[in-house]
Order: C-alpha cells, then sequence, then structure tokens
C-alpha cells in the first residue's frame, strides 16, 4: 500500500499552547478575568466539575488565540508603518535641501530604535517557538531559529507511507 500527500500541505492551528508572557499584558488579564463570569452563566447548567472546567479551558483558548491574532495583526501593521516613514526620512534626510535638520535626525533615531526592538521582540519569540534547548546560554536569534522552527514542523508531516 502507498499514499502519497501534495507537497502543498497547508499548516493547521495545531494545539492550543499557552503563551504565559501575556500575563505580563494587564488588557489580556482584565479581558480573561471579565470573561469568567460570563462563561460560568453560559454554563450553569453543567453538572460534571471536569466538563466544566473543559469547558472554561476551550472559552479561555478562544479567547486568547482571537486576542492574540489581533495584537499581532496589530504588531505587524506598526512595524509597516515604522519601516516606511523611516525610508520617508531617509529619503528626505539624503536627498532634501535641508542642510542640518536635528528634529528629523531625532525622529529617524527614534524610529530606528523602536524597530530595532520591534526585531528583538521577533527574533524572541522565534526562539521560544524553536523549543531549542541551548538558546537559555545566551546565543542571538538568527534565521536558524526561524529555519529550526520550520524544520520543525516539517518533521512532523508524514508526506509518504511505504
Amino acid at each position: 500500500m502507498s499514499v502519497e500527500i501534495n507537497d502543498a500541505f497547508h499548516r493547521g492551528p495545531g494545539t492550543c499552547k499557552f503563551n504565559n508572557q501575556l500575563l505580563e499584558d494587564e488588557n489580556y488579564v482584565q479581558l480573561i478575568t471579565g470573561c469568567l463570569p460570563r462563561i460560568l452563566s453560559k454554563y450553569q447548567e453543567v453538572e460534571s466539575h471536569q466538563l466544566l472546567w473543559e469547558l472554561i479551558k476551550m472559552e479561555f483558548c478562544s479567547e486568547t488565540i482571537s486576542y492574540s491574532k489581533a495584537k499581532c495583526k496589530e504588531f505587524k501593521n506598526r512595524e509597516t508603518y515604522l519601516q516606511g516613514k523611516l525610508d520617508a526620512l531617509d529619503n528626505e534626510i539624503c536627498h532634501g535641501n535641508n542642510h542640518f535638520n536635528q528634529p528629523l535626525l531625532d525622529e529617524y533615531k527614534s524610529i530606528k530604535t523602536e524597530l530595532k526592538d520591534i526585531y528583538k521582540k521577533k527574533g524572541k519569540e522565534a526562539m521560544f517557538r524553536s523549543k531549542a534547548r541551548w538558546i537559555e546560554k545566551g546565543e542571538k536569534p538568527t534565521n536558524y531559529f526561524f529555519n529550526l522552527e520550520r524544520r520543525n514542523f516539517e518533521k512532523r508531516v508524514i508526506a509518504q507511507l511505504a
């Protein structure tokens, strides 16, 4: 028996893994705290404590996913905006007729610093997802972590059964 799967396999939602860094986000904590009474009233007729606990976890997971996706989209939009603004400022500084414009240079530096922080955060996220053990020993984020994350996913996909 032989089974072949199309190479264009798309990644699904996977399992819900909680990122505990969300607990440092006050908006997320308020969202989840506010959801609990609504969830409990929604499932008030459920008598089994085990089933109620599973339903609460399911609802929390759903809220967490939607919150994380919205936050990620906002993060990407901010990065795109800053990159465009940085390019425009760079063009204005290099090709403009202003000889020395300190406010323009200060704005350029602040945007560049914010973009650097965004890239650092993206690197940390890639390290977190890559599940490499030696990250804790001080390695810097590189393309290696992004590639390791991709390879870990590809290892889990069964492309052919022989």
